[in-house]
């Protein structure tokens, strides 16, 4: 080569590789959508003076899917930030972007859900860091599932986590629906100097008197505001609502619920309808029932683990007044009045489901409420001395269309239905307001800015977990206060420091998704190639949740330790189902031809089984004869399932005894 031509060549080097720089990023990944909420995830990128990169990642959640899409559930594509062997060619891939360590903010599954199916994918996670309630609860439902939990430890408020030697995250507590919570400050170094300091304040409140566990502390916010540089604040917009209601409070939320229920004496069966995670919001339960002088039973598997996870994280404050007796034995005994039942399917899991798929309800996923509201709840049946407790308002993008379709069901049955007020109203039903959104309101958001403003008068704020209305109304918010907002949306990469906050320019790129798609045996019409268990499907989606390539899929093993033996990894939302069912596999999935699949195997099997029977099979007798085999198969599997449900029950009456 010339040397003429070597200049040349230099110069569109320098324009096609970027330069590295020291210097540090964020990159929002997911949770700044388009239209639905979820899948919250975000990367801080830090560069040091010897041009040595360092990664955290905070959150990795999933979005709730519509129904429609036939995806139930799904979660950002970044496979790029995690080594991975592959489950079926065992082969090693390493991350392009490799992430040192993983902090969560909470336990709802819009931040950890999709923690399970990335390791299911066969992805290797990273270091986590959570707290105590977190860390419990994410280490259960792996168990559950019989997978091994990843390594999590647990940290307290205050603490210093250090990645190399030029970041330094410490964790604060912040107030939310769910127990535990924890912001972040994130400070960067160059040179050994603060080069940029970020706060993640997660899903927050500034609450400074939830009824369990820590809470926000105007105090301690102010003087790490104080100790650290603060270039950026990320803001929660979930409920940033102008001219939104005020906060009711703990208290008079306990007592509004507490007059509901005194109101309507003559209904004897309370049921409260929850998130089973927001422990904040089960308190109110917890104290209403206190008032009244009886006990609560938790309905469903996941209200159990969360108690378990509550004990284990050392939160005993519910333990009192939960029934610790089966629900039979609660429903029977004559000592506790009135029956206030506490469960699962304040979003009516399930009813969507069950609406396009009456055939077969085996494969089902349903919450606790959501089964009473079709008569299918083995032990509870709704009528006239039933009060249902809607605490939980109707979020459109979740349970618009099945939480109502659920409440009107429950009131066919003679159910007496109050509900929080929603963005619409439902029926006739009676509305009081007896909770409170988790996340912060204008009205609270303004005044934090305020304090902000007092000790980084320069710091940048991003709105985050909302959609552009969302978002665009917190930026309101704050610049009414006087702050600078600068927008991000998923994939946005922002360049941050002192003095300095800009979003990358990039060309476009599609956003994309992982979809998981559960595919189960259907017993009339048996599938050779699918397990009784079922498979699952992972998909690259784009933001429509339109499929762009099929990724891989797994068998669904059977869960063969711990109390729920009979449950098998089938659930891609990560939730222990309450109506899952063992369907047990006879023989090893055999791998047809289309032909084969389409007429069955060759002449010689069917020739082999007439002989067994006693004369000679068509084509037509022998699939009927298989249909039929098919059939009896799925019935045994039932009545085998009914006893394993016995056994289980036996084994934690005798573990609460």
């Amino acid at each position: 080569m010339s040397k003429k031509l070597q200049p040349n060549l230099t110069k569109w080097h320098k324009a096609a590789v970027k330069k590295i720089e020291p210097g540090t990023k964020v990159e929002f990944i997911g949770g700044v959508n388009k239209d639905r909420i979820g899948g919250n995830c975000m990367v801080i990128e830090h560069t040091n003076e010897a041009l040595e990169t360092k990664r955290v990642m905070f959150d990795l959640g999933c979005i709730f899917a519509p129904y429609e899409s036939g995806f139930s559930t799904a979660y950002p594509d970044i496979g790029e930030y995690f080594d991975r062997i592959d489950p079926v060619t065992k082969q090693e891939i390493k991350a392009k972007k490799p992430v040192a360590i993983i902090c969560l903010t909470h336990a709802h599954e819009d931040h950890i859900g999709a923690l399970i199916n990335y390791v299911r994918m066969g992805y290797e996670l990273p270091p986590i860091k959570a707290s105590a309630f977190t860390r419990s609860l994410i280490s259960k439902a792996f168990l559950q599932l019989g997978m091994q939990p990843p390594f999590i430890e647990k940290i307290n408020p205050g603490d210093k986590i250090l990645v190399g030697q030029d970041i330094e995250i410490e964790p604060f507590s912040v107030s939310h629906s769910v127990v535990d919570a924890l912001g972040f400050h994130t400070l960067t170094k160059v040179n050994g100097k603060p080069s940029a300091g970020i706060i993640n304040n997660g899903d927050f409140l500034v609450e400074e008197n939830m009824p369990v566990g820590k809470s926000f502390s105007f105090e301690q916010y102010q003087d790490l505001l104080k100790r650290k540089l603060t270039t950026n604040v990320q803001i929660d917009s979930t409920s940033t609502v102008p001219n939104g209601k005020d906060r009711i409070g703990f208290e008079k939320a306990v007592e509004n619920t507490y007059n509901v229920v005194k109101a309507n004496p003559d209904r004897n069966l309370i049921i409260s309808p929850v998130i089973s995670r927001s422990v904040e919001n089960i308190a109110i339960d917890i104290e209403v029932a206190k008032k009244l002088n009886t006990k609560v039973y938790l309905d469903g598997k996941w209200l159990q683990l969360v108690k378990q996870a509550m004990t284990d994280s050392g939160h005993l404050d519910f333990d009192k007044f939960v029934y610790s007796g089966t629900l039979d034995e609660y429903l029977n005994d004559k000592n506790v009045k009135p029956k206030y039942v506490v469960a699962t399917g304040a979003f009516a899991q399930g009813l969507e489901e069950y609406n396009h798929n009456k055939g077969d309800l085996a494969n089902i996923p349903m919450a606790s409420v959501t089964l009473m509201a079709l008569d299918l709840h083995k032990t509870i049946r709704v009528g006239k001395n039933t009060l249902i407790l809607a605490r939980q308002r109707i979020i459109d993008d979740i349970n618009g269309k099945t939480g109502p379709e659920m409440l009107q069901r429950l009131a066919a049955k003679g159910a007496k239905v109050v509900m929080t007020p929603s963005s619409h109203k439902i029926a006739n039903f009676e509305e009081v307001q007896m909770q409170d959104s988790g996340h912060i309101n204008a009205k609270a958001l303004g005044s934090l800015i305020d304090v902000i403003k007092t000790y980084a008068p320069n710091a940048v704020y991003t709105p985050i977990h909302g959609n552009p209305e969302q978002c665009e109304n917190t930026k309101r918010i704050i610049e009414a206060h006087g702050g600078k907002v600068v927008l991000a949306q998923n994939q946005e990469v922002m360049q941050v420091g002192q003095n300095r906050t800009v979003n990358e320019p990039k060309p476009f790129e599609p956003m994309t998704w992982i979809g998981v798609k559960v595919i189960y045996q259907n017993p009339i019409h048996p599938d050779p190639n699918i397990p009784q268990e079922g498979i699952t499907e992972f998909w690259r989606i784009d933001e429509n949740y339109m499929p762009i390539e099929k990724l891989m899929e797994i068998e669904n093993t059977p869960v063969t330790k711990g109390p729920y033996s009979t449950r098998f990894v089938s659930s891609s939302q990560n939730m222990l189902d309450d109506t899952m069912t063992e369907l047990p596999l006879e023989d090893e999935p055999q791998h047809l031809s289309p032909k084969e699949l389409k007429y069955g195997t060759h002449r010689s099997k069917r020739r082999r089984e007439a002989g067994e029977n006693g004369g000679k099979m068509t084509k037509k007798e022998w699939k009927k004869a298989k249909a039929m085999q098919a059939i009896e198969a799925y019935k045994k599997s039932l009545e085998k399932n009914k006893l394993n449900s016995i056994q289980i029950l036996k084994m934690n009456k005798g573990r609460n005894s």
